[in-house]
This record gives C-alpha cells, structure tokens and sequence, in this order.
C-alpha cells in the first residue's frame, strides 16, 4: 500500500493486489448477473458532476438571461451554414442523438421503479438486482444524455440564431425551470443508484426515491416538449402579457399533451427494446450458466416492456395525429396526404418489423422455456396468418404515384382493387387487430405452466373468450361501416370507438388473469438459458427498429411545417429551407441509428473495462473513467489470466450482420418509394397594375389557387370518387361572388353532407383554413383573383380589374409567393 502514498505518476496509477482482486470480482459479478460490488458503486468521493452542478446551472442561468435580454428582433445574422454538411444535416443528428438518448434516460427508469416494487412486494430478490441493473444503464447513458444536449444547444445558438431569438423571447423564464429540474433529476438519479446498496434496510425511503424521480424525469420532458410543439401549433400571444404568462400560454398548445403522452410511451418502449437487445447481446456472450439465465430473462423482461408499450403507442399516435388535423387540416394533409404520405407506408414496415419480431420471440420462448409446447402449435400458425393479413392491409397506400397513362388506366389515382385498403378505415381496423392477437400471444406466454385454482376460473375463461370475439368482430364491423360516414364521422367517432374497445379489452383482461392466476398451480416450470440465437436477434431486430422508427417520426414532425420554422408564424428563409425527400430521411435516420449504437456500445466498452482498474467507481459516469484508462495506457498492465472462448462468440457477428442488413434494407425501402420534396413557394411579385382584363385576373387568380393559397391540396377542379372538399369544376355558374368570397374568409357559414349540396348545411364544423390569415394569409387583390378564377370555372367573371386597382395604394408593394 505504501506505492499508493508516492506521488510519482507512475505509481499514481499503479494496479496492486486490490485493484486486481477487485476487478476480478467486478468481472465475476457482471457475468454472473450480480451487477456491481457494493464496494465498486459506493466508493470514492462524490461525482464531479454532482460537484460541479451549481456552477453549471448558474452559468446556464445567467446564459438563458442575458440571451433572453439581449436584442433579441435584431439579430444581425440569421442564419450560418456548415460547409459540405450542411448546418440542417448537422442540427439534425445531434438532435436526434439528443432525444434517443434522453428517451433512454427517461424511460428505463420507470420499469426500473416497478421492478423494484414488484421485488420488495414478492420479496424476490432478483427483480430488485434486475432494477439495478436497469439504473445502471441509465447512469451510465446519463453524461452522455447531456453531453449531446449541450452541443445541440451550441449548434442552434450558432446556425440558427433567428429562431432562438424568437424561441427565447417567449420561453425563457422555462430555461430556469428546466436547469433546476434537471439539476434535481441528476442528485436523485445519483441518490436512487447508490441506494440499492446503502438503503437495502431502508426499502420504503429508496421506492419513495424512484418514484420521486420518474415524477420529476416527468417534467423534464414535458418543459421541452412544449418548446417543439409551440413551432408545431402555435397559439396568439398578447403583447401585453407577463413573461411567465407568456411562457405559460405558449407551452399549452394543442399538441403538448398529445406529445407528451406520445413521447412518454415512446420512451418506455425504446428503453424496452434497448434493454432487451443489452441482454440478447450479453446472453449470446455469456460464458456459464448463470449468466446466460439472468440475460435470457432480462431479454424477455425487455421485450415485454416493449411490446406492452407497443400496444398503447398506436393510441397516443391517433391522438397526436387528430389534434393536428383538428389545429389545421393543411398540415394534417400535408403529414398524411401530401408529400409524406409515402413515409407512412415506410412506417407500416417498421411497426410491422416490430409486431411480428416480438410475437416470435413470444413464441420461442413457449417454445424453449415451457414444457409440452406442441398444442400452441396451431394458434401460432393462426395468429400469424392474421398478422401477416393485417400487416399487408396496414401496408397498402390509398393513394399511387402514377403516370398519366397508369392514372387512365386505373381510372384515377387509387387502385381500383387495392385502392379500397388504404383508407383509414381498413388502417385502423387492421392495426387494432394486430394489436388485440399480440396480447393473445402475451396472455399464452403468462399462462404458460400454471393452472388456475380459482373456483371462477372456468366461468373467466369463458368470459375472456367471448370478450375477445365481440372486440374483434366489433372493430371490424365499425371499420366496414366507416367507409359509408363521411370523414369528420370516421375520425372523431368510429375510430374513437375502436380505441376504446381494444384499450377496454386490454384492461379487463389483464386484469382478470392477474386475479385468476393469484395462488395458481404450477404445472411445469420456465426454463431459463435455453434460447436459440435467432430469438436473440429478434431482440436486436426489434431495437434497431425502434429506434430508426423514433429517427423517422422526428422527420415527419419536422418536415409537417414545410417551410415554417413556426408554422404560419416565423419562416424558414435559410438555404436548407425545403423538407427533403424520404431518401435523404431514410439515410440520416440511418446515420443517426448507426451513430446512436456506436455510442452505447463505447459507451458500455468504457464502463466495463475501465471497471478493472483499481480506484475506478461508475460514480464517475463514463467521461472520467474513460480518461483515467487513456492515462493509464502506456504501464504494463498485469495480463489477465486466459479467458475462456465462449460457444456464443460467433453468434455476435450474426447479430452484428443482422443490425447493419436491417439499415441498409430501410434506407434501400426509404429510396424505392417516391422521392418528393417539398420546396418553399417561389417569390414573385404580384402587380395589380399588370392586370388589363378579366382574363389576365383570372389567370393570376389560377396561379394563385394551385400556388400560395394551396387550394389545390383539398379541392380539385374536376370531381374525384374520394373527394377532401368539394370540386371546383361549375362552380362559377352556380355561386354567387359574395358566397365564393365568403367561402374563404367564413369557410365554416356553409357546409354540406358529402359537399352533395342538398338538405340542411351545417351538419359539420369546417377544417378549411380561414385564407385571409396565417398560415395562407392572402391580401384582399389576392383573393379577388382567385373568387376571379373560380367564377372562370363554368360561369361569368364578375370581379372588375378596376376593383383591384382600387386597392393598389394598400397592396402595391407586396410580395407573394406562387408554387408554380
């Protein structure tokens, strides 16, 4: 011990006996599934991140303040770019790195919480060791959570500083909640880990830790989830509103509780996945029996938080996509209709990749684990015929990118066969499906090995069946009866019903056989460690899914604003100002996967072999252990004893190949498709003095309708079979101007059924925006032109250029930007 007291560098970081004898425990404990040593975790001083937390929220205080206060409307730069990158690509994979890794972060922690319920309430000690394992993770993901943050929080004060200002001219007094929130979510994190070992006496103080800090991981989500969907659904701020009124307004936008449910879902099931692939890759690793136990039921464990996540996320996904249509249904077109429609037919595969990857894996372990496995047999090849069924009605498009010819020939742009699957009815239905026959495998896979002594059981059985069958015939009758209710009918109604069918069947039924299988005979025991690699890869598939899945749909959100950096509010005027095609999607989730994996696993690498050093303690996160190795590098390090090659090395390649063959099969899918790209309208000038004739304004008036008015996105001049508003073809000779004209600033003053034109109007509210505002905002010459064109349509123009010329000395100078 006296080599430790030199001061010497070399003997500073010198390994003795301890050191050795300690990372040979370290070692042992994580093969055998026993997580760390009490003396590894608690040793050594206090984190110098705790240590350094004050300092860092003071500087980020005082940031967030003098940033708020500055001249925030007179920004001498809007915007800087990065050469060949690209300062959008750059922004991008950050961010995205950003929000994987603090759903990761946010979500493990909350099963990590029940698991160590569950164990103190059964007194089963290795869910509790299974928890700790869970935190782990998290601490160990933690730094790095926040190390991508900063440099997304640099990248945007840099490249963007336009919208920044703006952001921050509202949100700012929320940078002080959020540094405190996250201050305080840090001392719990590091409190809740280090209390599995010095609160094992103190079980009740330690569960009120955990459950302290998912409710505070709570709203640290929720603070920055309003910051992104204020430029999704902004609301109108009074000029003279307080700062934290301001603040407080913005972040109540109508999509912030439907994301914030959405994300929290999302969340767990990444955590899930992610925690299922960690053990799928350790079992396959594993070099005795024990450890291949533990991995093989910390993999299941993972799955099933996944798969049960996955379950309810289609729900908050309808909800999110519902308040969006409701907000504004040009942007609700625009994410399902228009030039992302083609990303939903990329996410059908994903979600699809997900259902039948965890219904085998289910299906394996009933296999593998279970004795007398043969009568599921049958159920399994029925229950996988449905999915495939429904997985290729959810996969068809509604509507085709055709050539005219092909367009002729099908007699319009829907498949005249193919064409009727594609509509949310036979979507919705089919994916509700999908979802009630993954809990049959679920319910299958609890079941297993266990009989009932409950005197009601038979009576519950019965029940559960009869249940089952009224859900799904029901589901499928209102998707059937959807396609003779006009739209607004379909979504605010049938599919709330078919939501609320499948989420009471999900309930119930848990329910009932959690209480039918309380005190349950056990007829055959689960065999743990006998799992063949390709259950294993399925957990790996399912990860790497997930999170390309999560890379995506952060596209989608992106690319629904067009060119708005805050839609109808703040334009995006930088060169990267168009929403790129799904190939370039495609890539960059790709990059960002591949990016985010390559991170976990040096993440991990570090964490383990450092761990073998004397002196090291995971207290320390990742960055100082990692630095104290590279220090350490050049002594000569005693050699480690010779390892023993496991049998499941090779099978690591596999999984390896199965990763990187998955990516390159979506990138190649994100390619196939489609490439659209929505470019910002041109600028040109619109020139009332130009106009000489009826026929010059209405003219004006066309290019208007199919370019900044984007009328063109829901009405068609000739009648279509499925049409979003009604065509415009005759119109001219059966309105009036002043009806046209009202149309568009009161679209709500006159409805009709099915736009048939006959009996009472006003059966449903409007969803066409009002012309004359954000985010279309057309001048008074603007929509004279266009009532201009309209009238030209079958019937007589009435409007005068004279009219228009009127209105020069308002509108003379203006601009307007045409899509053409």
């Amino acid at each position: 011990m006296r080599k430790l007291q030199k001061k010497s560098h070399k003997s500073k970081f010198a390994l003795h006996e301890t050191g050795r004898d300690q990372g040979v425990a370290f070692r042992k404990g994580i093969v055998e599934g026993k997580g760390v040593p009490a003396s590894r975790w608690q040793t050594g001083r206090m984190s110098p991140i705790i240590a350094v937390l004050p300092s860092a929220i003071l500087i980020l205080l005082a940031a967030s303040q003098a940033f708020a206060q500055g001249e925030a409307h007179h920004s001498p730069v809007d915007y800087r770019d990065i050469p060949y990158m690209g300062s959008r690509n750059l922004v991008w994979v950050f961010a995205q790195l950003h929000i994987l890794f603090g759903g990761f972060v946010l979500g493990v922690p909350v099963f990590a919480w029940i698991c160590e319920v569950i164990g103190v309430w059964t007194k089963e000690e290795r869910y509790v060791r299974l928890a700790r394992d869970f935190i782990n993770l998290v601490v160990a993901a933690f730094e790095m959570t926040a190390m991508l943050g900063a440099f997304l929080l640099l990248f945007l004060l840099a490249l963007y500083p336009k919208v920044m200002h703006y952001l921050t001219d509202i949100f700012w007094p929320t940078y002080y909640v959020y540094v405190l929130l996250f201050g305080a979510s840090m001392i719990i994190l590091y409190l809740y880990w280090s209390g599995f070992e010095t609160m094992k006496n103190r079980r009740g103080l330690h569960l009120f830790l955990g459950f302290l800090l998912n409710l505070v991981a709570l709203f640290v989500l929720f603070v920055p989830n309003s910051w992104a969907t204020f430029q999704t659904s902004p609301v109108v701020l009074s000029a003279d509103m307080g700062a934290w009124a301001k603040a407080w307004a913005a972040m109540q936008n109508p999509t912030w509780w439907p994301v914030n449910i959405h994300r929290f879902i999302s969340n767990i099931v990444l955590g899930g996945f992610l925690v299922g692939a960690y053990g799928a890759v350790r079992y396959l690793g594993a070099e005795t029996e024990q450890a291949r136990e533990h991995y093989d039921w910390m993999g299941y464990v993972g799955n099933f938080i996944g798969m049960f996540g996955l379950l309810t996320l289609p729900f908050a996904g309808y909800w999110l996509s519902r308040e969006i249509y409701i907000y504004s249904q040009q942007m609700g077109i625009t994410l399902m209709g228009g030039f992302l429609s083609w990303l939903w037919i990329i996410q059908a595969v994903l979600i699809g990749i997900l259902f039948l990857a965890s219904n085998y894996y289910f299906w394996l372990g009933l296999a593998y684990r279970t004795q007398g496995a043969g009568r599921y047999r049958t159920p399994m090849l029925v229950m996988l015929a449905v999915l495939l069924l429904c997985f290729i009605v959810w996969l068809t498009p509604h509507s085709v990118v055709a050539s005219i010819a092909e367009a002729r020939a099908m007699g319009g742009a829907h498949h005249p066969v193919l064409g009727v699957l594609g509509v949310m009815s036979a979507k919705m239905t089919a994916v509700n499906v999908m979802i009630l026959i993954s809990f049959v495998s679920f319910l299958m896979y609890w079941r297993a090995g266990k009989k009932p002594t409950v005197a009601w059981a038979k009576v519950a059985d019965v029940f559960i069946v009869l249940l089952f069958a009224v859900a799904i015939v029901g589901v499928i009758v209102i998707g059937v009866w959807g396609y003779f209710v006009p739209a607004i009918v379909r979504i605010n109604q049938f599919s709330v019903g078919q939501v609320l069918a499948v989420l009471f069947v999900l309930l119930s039924v848990s329910l009932t056989v959690g209480f039918m299988l309380r005190g349950a005979k056990e007829t055959s025991t689960m065999t743990w460690g006998r799992m063949p690699v390709r259950s294993q890869l399925a957990l790996i598939v399912n990860a790497v899914t997930v999170v390309f899945t999560m890379a995506l749909m952060g596209y989608a959100r992106s690319a629904s604003r067009v060119h708005w950096h805050i839609y109808g509010v703040l334009e995006d005027t930088s060169p990267h100002a168009f929403s790129p095609a799904l190939g370039q999607a495609g890539a960059i989730s790709a990059l960002s996967t591949l990016l985010f994996f390559a991170l976990v696993v040096f993440l991990l690498w570090v964490v383990i072999r450092v761990s073998r050093h004397f002196g090291f303690s995971t207290q320390y996160f990742f960055l100082a252990p990692f630095v104290h190795w590279v220090v350490s590098l050049p002594e000569k390090l005693p050699v480690p004893a010779a390892r023993q090659v496991s049998k499941q090395s090779s099978p690591l390649w596999k999984a390896l190949a199965s990763a990187c063959g998955l990516l390159i099969f979506l990138v190649y899918l994100s390619y196939w498709v489609p490439q659209l790209v929505s470019l910002p309208p041109k600028k040109v000038a619109f020139d009332p003095t130009q106009i000489k004739t009826k026929a010059d304004l209405a003219e004006a008036g066309k290019q208007l309708f199919f370019g900044k008015a984007q009328c063109a996105l829901c009405h068609s001049v000739e009648q279509t079979e499925a049409p979003r508003a009604p065509a415009m073809q005759g119109l001219g000779a059966k309105r009036t101007r002043e009806y046209i004209y009202e149309s568009m600033v009161k679209p709500e003053a006159v409805i009709y059924k099915q736009y048939a034109e006959e009996g009472p109007a006003k059966l449903f509210s409007s969803q066409m925006p009002i012309i004359n505002k954000p985010p279309v905002d057309l001048s008074e010459t603007e929509m004279l032109a266009v009532v201009a064109f309209v009238q030209s349509l079958g019937g007589q123009v009435t409007v005068e250029p004279e009219e228009v010329k009127a209105l020069i000395p308002v509108s003379a100078s203006e601009k307007v930007r045409d899509g053409n």
